[in-house]
């Protein structure tokens, strides 16, 4: 069985001459030439695919880069220890780094578009999962230059190792002053490069490719030793990056599951979501029926149990006991429907017009709720009238129209804001404290906006039909 395995694992079937391997991988590492025109068109491609977020244009900036080329000469020199091809592929490398920069950097100064799309974003946090990458992308690269038939081997190492745009990303944090994303882009090419040409190095060991004729053993064993302190400096950060980027997508997970069970609830509609990955904190608002606190706690301690025991759960609720489940899943599709699918601008505007509309028949539902609540309270009331305003001022003292009471909380008003009106005519008018108690009532029912009391008793002649029509209803 093992021998099987060996023959079927061998790489030395198919493999070019020594000599023939070594001339492909110095003219890889040249630096003028064809090299520099390729590259230099490579990094405009590049730049441009970035800039208007095409995937398939960066890939074809990434076939025809010829950057691999001086990370494979750097890995072969440390395998064979020729120390003068390493610097010569070095200084390659460093040329090669600055022209695409500078063009990179040139490029997105000059050009309208400075958004930063999904492409560009992608290069900007480098993980461990872009180690693997690079690793197993440089060890399909050294094994297809070592090949008699190279076949798609090395372009799709190209396409896999992705030199070309953390390079544009780059030169798109300087020209816009976004020095973390090009912290971040560098830190991906160094973490590609480094391990492209350690995958080299390693294959190079593994195919037994023989060394340099002056070939130092204590220069090779400075070599090794740069090699370990380059591995760990960059292997480290970078783990550490994937396993807070594991941690996040756990609690949006977490977060999502608690969303949904308190959705599942009957009357209670969510109407926003906030999630903060830094604090590890879940904030919701919700209408309908509010939530009690031992169903708080059972929710908080949900979220707690996926891991996360020092995440907090907020839940705001703004409304009671409304019968919000029609309105609850209208909101739900529409908020469903424009995450899951890319949808037109005018698509777009539509829907958030039909959620506008679903909020504010919920305000009309509250404020129908009011109503009943102050009728069922002060009896002597005989009508009631609330509707939404904006605040004006004159000399900087906010003005609201009114009766008796209407001042009540005006001074809180802020100029230019929503102020909720409320009317009242009562039969005999209510007292001031129970004016300034339903203000302070309406304001805790109505956080986002000032709320304005207004008191106004009728005219004799209406005094007199209402008091018609009461005996008469008596």
């Amino acid at each position: 069985m093992w021998a099987i395995l060996r023959k079927w694992f061998d790489l030395r079937h198919d493999q070019h001459e020594s000599d023939v391997i070594d001339r492909s991988i110095r003219g890889g590492a040249r630096i003028g030439g064809t090299n520099l025109w390729v590259l230099f068109f490579a990094i405009l491609i590049a730049s441009v695919g970035l800039n208007v977020n095409s995937t398939a244009v960066v890939i074809g900036a990434m076939l025809i880069s010829p950057l691999m080329g001086p990370l494979l000469a750097i890995g072969y020199g440390a395998g064979i220890s020729d120390s003068h091809l390493i610097r010569n592929a070095g200084r390659g490398l460093g040329v090669f780094v600055l022209l695409s920069v500078f063009t990179s950097t040139v490029y997105f100064y000059l050009s309208p578009l400075s958004e930063a799309h999904t492409e560009l974003l992608a290069r900007t946090s480098p993980t461990l999962w872009d180690v693997l990458i690079a690793f197993f992308g440089g060890c399909a690269g050294i094994i297809a230059h070592t090949r008699r038939d190279v076949s798609t081997i090395i372009p799709g190492a190209a396409i896999a190792t992705a030199l070309m745009p953390p390079l544009c990303t780059v030169g798109y944090g300087l020209a816009n002053g976004h020095w973390n994303f090009a912290a971040g882009a560098a830190y991906l090419f160094v973490i590609n490069a480094f391990f492209i040409a350690l995958a080299t190095y390693l294959f190079v060991k593994l195919l037994r490719l023989p060394e340099h004729k002056e070939a130092d053993p204590r220069r090779r064993l400075r070599v090794h030793l740069a090699i370990g302190v380059c591995m760990l400096t960059l292997t480290v950060p970078s783990g550490f990056l994937a396993y807070r980027l594991v941690q996040d997508q756990l609690f949006l997970a977490a977060s999502r599951d608690v969303s949904a069970a308190l959705e599942r609830q009957r009357g209670v509609l969510v109407l926003s979501k906030e999630t903060s990955l830094k604090e590890r904190r879940l904030s919701i608002v919700i209408g309908g029926n509010p939530v009690s606190p031992a169903e708080q706690a059972r929710l908080q301690q949900r979220l707690q149990s996926k891991g996360f025991v020092r995440a907090t759960l907020q839940i705001r609720s703004v409304g009671e006991k409304l019968d919000v489940i029609a309105l609850r899943e209208q909101l739900r599709r529409e908020l469903q429907a424009d995450r899951a699918v890319p949808e037109a601008a005018e698509d777009k505007a539509f829907n958030a017009m039909r959620i506008e509309l679903a909020k504010a028949n919920l305000q009309r539902s509250l404020q129908a709720q009011v109503i009943r609540e102050l009728l069922a309270a002060y009896p002597d009331i005989k009508t009631i009238a609330v509707g939404d305003g904006v605040s004006g001022s004159r000399d900087g003292q906010v003005v609201e129209a009114g009766g008796d009471g209407a001042g009540a909380g005006a001074g809180d008003t802020q100029a230019g804001g929503p102020v909720l009106v409320l009317a009242i005519e009562a039969t005999p008018a209510l007292a001031q404290e129970d004016l300034v108690r339903i203000r302070a009532g309406l304001a805790a029912r109505f956080p986002d906006r000032a709320v304005a009391v207004q008191q106004a008793a009728p005219p004799a002649p209406v005094r007199q039909v209402a008091r018609k029509v009461n005996r008469r209803g008596s």
